[in-house]
């Protein structure tokens, strides 16, 4: 540190030790006189308070001579509180007369404070506290001595303080200074320092290096003369973060997709990191920018999407991403009508070469053949590797005949190509099944299946060759049928044609308590009036997808109907019953729709319950549990229908958070006579109830059953040995 700098800063602390001196000096008498006047002033008028309230007697009961009665005045203001030797009281009419007053007369500096008088709630005077500040100036005075002592005394500790400690304190912070400059040198991320318009001050080796110049040449320019930046996907030009953190004076990230432009015309993949720099009073003095190089982890983020959508041995599309890209083109289809194919491609003789000659010459022959098979398909297509030696091939926009062109193609290509290993040559065949795809078609998963059902037909038909789809005239019938019933579900959907029927429950147990239970069924009405049964239309709603929108309908309706519904179960508890399909469960936002719906019908939740299958609940278990977690936060509870069913029911159960089982009607309808069924609903209600579980029994269609099911412990009967479905309107 130079000298004038040394002497600069001894006359900063000498003045600096000066005012605090000053501050200490002053302070003390201020803060007394100023505390000691606040409490007098609050004493006084807490005075006239007690006096004005000890008159309101004599005020109220004489009201039209009391201002006469003077030596009653008197006696009352002697009372407590004392009138105290500095102290004046007065009392004064509303016309501002003196009546009485007590004490005596003061003279100086005075403070008065005041209380008015009330006849009732009318002011008809005032009651006036004076007192001198005699003692509040005794006291400003002793504490200004006080004051001036301390003042002096740390005065004259800080000119004690040594002068060459606070130069080493000085020294350590330049030192800091200094220390901090190099470490920012040091670091590999770029960082430029600017001022409050943007423009560079500062710039480290780091991003001297990024940039391709140097300080010198940049200092004084702006930050947008100093970076190129572009969007990687548009390669547009884009403006550096920095200037939202100057103008918001908030920290700003960005690690999209950017890329530096270097001075020669390299890129480089960056993040940015801006901070505003800001002064002790929140005024912008500045912005600092990091420039990260993350070239290495946006090639590692690449190379890990590729991973996931690719098979990494051939380098074709793998599984997934091939029925994500059929499932799309499906959809398109639907959309535009264009209609595509799918082959479904099995290796004939690939297990003779992969067992003879190794895994790695088996690896290395699919590797090959994939190259092959390549040379044949159009650029727009999609061949993909499904697993083992089978492959697929999506082809949009094509029809049969070019489509069996292209097959023939694989297959001439694949039987001319000759695999070596060892000095030997071996040959390879295909089978191939091929099926088409249109507006009408399913999901993804089945049109896969088609294809993979004509592949099998290919091999069993001699292999190496290929094989079309045909369904039967069953299946075209039902296809047909559900396509027509898809624009009658779209219409009614439209058109609100839909009803809502229900069914109650019977409780068999008397610890189920006086609740009443309904199940929601739906009925759809045709244009010419006819109710139709679900089993009808529901078919066709599910394999396109139309759940989803039926379900939110009935949960709509149901909850705007929720308390007329209540009003008319008056003397029982109501639990209404709701059907959700695994396509509901699976959907996005059917949780934010119910509880949207919640909210704006102000519905009582613990009347709610929703059902799902037991085959929905195993096929999607993780989703199913988080659904129905999220649901039960809110009240509502939740039955498993259909229960029993399944070939591993009892596994998964104690993880399902469901408060009901509905055991499946198939054993409930021969328990009469069939003793194992009997045996099948005693478990399932034993276990149930152990998990804290109710349980009801579908298809309960006479009394012989319901007394069964009674003696058995079932704690609910539903059929219609109990109540036939009726309108909801009727509930």
């Amino acid at each position: 540190m130079t000298r004038s700098t040394s002497h600069k800063l001894d006359q900063l602390f000498s003045r600096l030790a000066l005012a605090i001196a000053a501050v200490v000096v002053f302070t003390l008498p201020v803060v007394s006189g100023f505390i000691a006047y606040h409490d007098l002033a609050k004493e006084l008028t807490f005075k006239a308070r007690i006096k004005a309230d000890a008159q309101k007697e004599l005020v109220t009961t004489r009201p039209e001579t009391w201002m006469f009665a003077e030596n009653q005045m008197q006696g009352i203001l002697l009372r407590e509180p004392v009138l105290l030797d500095n102290e004046f009281i007065q009392i004064f009419d509303i016309q501002g007369n003196e009546l009485t007053a007590v004490g005596n007369v003061l003279q100086g500096f005075l403070i008065t404070r005041s209380y008015p008088l009330y006849d009732i709630s009318q002011i008809v005077g005032k009651v006036v506290v004076s007192s001198n500040l005699t003692n509040i100036v005794h006291k400003v005075l002793v504490s200004g001595i006080i004051g001036l002592l301390l003042g002096g005394l740390v005065l004259a500790v800080l000119w004690l303080l040594p002068m060459k400690q606070l130069r080493k304190l000085s020294g350590k912070l330049f030192a800091e200074k200094q220390l901090a400059e190099v470490t920012l040198q040091s670091v590999h991320d770029g960082v430029l320092r600017t001022d409050n318009k943007g423009d560079l001050v500062y710039l480290n080796s780091a991003a001297e290096k990024l940039i391709g110049s140097s300080f010198s040449e940049l200092n004084g320019k702006s930050v947008s003369e100093v970076l190129t930046l572009i969007e990687d996907q548009t390669n547009s030009k884009v403006e550096s973060t920095l200037y939202q953190a100057i103008h918001t004076k908030k920290q700003v990230s960005c690690d999209n997709n950017r890329s530096l432009v270097c001075r020669d015309n390299r890129t480089i993949a960056v993040e940015e990191q801006a901070v505003p720099l800001l002064d002790q009073d929140g005024q912008l003095t500045g912005g600092v920018l990091c420039l990260s190089d993350v070239s290495v982890f946006r090639e590692q983020l690449k190379q890990q999407v590729w991973e996931a959508s690719h098979d990494a041995l051939t380098g074709l599309i793998n599984r997934r991403e091939f029925e994500k890209r059929v499932a799309k083109a499906i959809e398109r289809a639907r959309v535009d009508g264009k209609s595509g194919l799918l082959f479904f491609m099995d290796l004939d003789g690939f297990k003779i070469v992969n067992d003879t000659c190794g895994h790695a010459a088996g690896d290395d022959l699919l590797v090959q053949l994939s190259q092959v098979i390549g040379t044949q398909v159009r650029a727009s297509d999609s061949l993909a590797r499904l697993g083992g030696d089978e492959f697929g091939l999506l082809l949009e926009g094509c029809d049969e005949e070019h489509g069996q062109i292209i097959g023939k193609n694989i297959l001439g290509s694949v039987k001319e190509y000759f695999f070596y290993f060892d000095g030997k040559s071996y040959s390879v065949g295909v089978s191939i099944g091929m099926t088409s795809f249109s507006k009408t078609s399913g999901k993804a998963v089945e049109v896969i299946k088609e294809a993979d059902t004509a592949c099998y037909w290919a091999k069993e038909s001699g292999r190496h060759q290929l094989c079309v789809f045909q369904e039967s005239e069953s299946e075209l019938t039902i296809r047909r049928d559900e396509v027509t019933w898809v624009e009658r579900i779209k219409s009614a959907l439209k058109e609100n044609r839909f009803l809502l029927y229900h069914q109650t429950y019977k409780a068999l147990s008397s610890q189920t308590g006086p609740q009443q239970h309904m199940e929601i069924l739906l009925r759809m009405v045709s244009r010419e009036g006819e109710i139709i049964l679900p089993g009808r239309f529901l078919p066709a709603a599910e394999r396109y997808n139309l759940m989803p929108q039926i379900d939110r309908w009935v949960i709509n309706k149901v909850f705007s109907e929720f308390h007329t519904i209540q009003n008319s179960h008056p003397d029982s508890g109501l639990m209404i019953n709701i059907n959700l399909s695994g396509a509901s469960i699976n959907a996005v936002g059917l949780y934010d729709f119910i509880r949207a719906k919640v909210d704006e019908y102000r519905i009582d939740t613990s009347s709610i319950c929703f059902e799902i299958t037991e085959t929905v609940a195993v096929r999607s278990l993780r989703s199913a549990i988080e659904f129905i977690e999220q649901c039960k936060e809110i009240g509502i509870q939740f039955a498993i229908d259909d229960f029993g069913t399944g070939a591993s029911f009892f596994s998964y159960l104690k993880s399902m958070p469901v408060d009901y089982l509905k055991i499946d009607g198939s054993f409930v309808r021969n328990v009469e006579q069939d003793k194992v069924n009997r045996a099948m609903i005693e478990t399932i209600n034993h276990i149930g109830h152990l998990l804290g579980k109710k349980t009801v029994a579908e298809f309960a269609e006479n009394q012989n059953i319901i007394e069964i099911l009674n003696d058995i412990g079932v704690d609910f009967a539903q059929g219609y040995g109990v109540c036939k479905p009726i309108p909801l309107i009727e509930a």
